[in-house]
């Protein structure tokens, strides 16, 4: 007995793939229907505006340059003051003349941290579950 194999059908892989195809044709057609637009329209509008965005930003902040050419360090001074009516820090924009400058003192920190926990309460909580526990096992007891 051998096994012949059946040429020229449509295999299951390619069936599953077209009712696929189709299932989600139908169902962009019920949401046009319902509400009039498709969705997809919207996000490639809001994607093409945050994208030019992105890319003016990176072309301005590319043809930045420092007129001093001095690097900002913590032990450089930075002025804060309010230049139409934004605040901004700057070594640089802010004059003596502007009577909002004030000098800003850099402090170098290790981002976040858990704060730290005295060891005497901890000590003193796991007294207290024990204790509690004591009581628990005390009255069960009764």
């Amino acid at each position: 007995m051998s096994l012949q194999r059946q040429s020229g059908a449509v295999s299951l892989l390619m069936t599953s793939i077209v009712m696929m195809l189709m299932t989600s044709l139908a169902l962009a057609f019920f949401y046009f229907m319902r509400y009039g637009e498709l969705p997809f329209h919207d996000a490639l509008l809001r994607w093409t505006k945050s994208g030019d965005a992105i890319s003016a930003g990176i072309k301005d902040a590319a043809s930045l340059h420092n007129p001093i050419g001095q690097t900002i360090t913590a032990d450089s001074e930075v002025r804060r003051c309010t230049i139409k009516g934004k605040v901004v820090f700057s070594n640089t924009d802010c004059l003596d003349t502007n009577t909002t400058t004030r000098t800003v003192k850099l402090i170098d920190n290790k981002g976040f941290e858990p704060p730290k926990v005295p060891a005497s309460s901890g000590e003193n909580q796991a007294s207290g579950v024990a204790d509690l526990r004591e009581q628990l096992i005390i009255k069960q007891a009764r």
